[in-house]
């Protein structure tokens, strides 16, 4: 897992700020270190497939994998809307980390189809330097 974020990072290196890197780390670190814990579970086994594209709107995301299906609230936003930051104490187990994926990227998006969950979102960057 690490190698695949320290590649995704170096891929981008020169692209982004150094908020926007870290930012890309920590989301990705999010998803894949969910991936592992909880998608594979004690075995710990399984194919994680990551692509990221760069565009106008920023950075294109999307993890696959054939780990155990995403439970459904970790996508759902808060019941008013707003993003306001939750207080540690009143999340489930690993709830804090979905808060800030949700937080942090937009067009978040999920499905699973044929044993494969797909995680979709957008990394929003400022624009490219020409």
């Amino acid at each position: 897992m690490r190698s695949a974020l320290r590649a995704a990072l170096a891929r981008f290196y020169r692209q982004l700020s150094l908020d926007e890197s870290g930012t890309l780390e920590l989301v990705l670190a999010e998803v894949l270190n969910n991936i592992v814990e909880h998608g594979y579970g004690e075995s710990g086994e399984g194919t994680i497939t990551l692509s990221i594209v760069r565009d106008r709107r920023g950075l294109s995301c999307s993890v696959s994998d054939d780990g155990v299906e995403l439970p459904g609230d970790c996508l759902v936003p808060h019941a008013d809307g707003e993003a306001q930051r939750p207080r540690p104490e009143h999340l489930p187990e690993g709830g804090f980390g979905w808060f800030l994926i949700r937080d942090l990227v937009e067009d978040l998006g999920y499905h699973r189809a044929n044993g494969r969950n797909l995680l979709a979102f957008r990394l929003p960057l400022r624009p490219p330097k020409e």
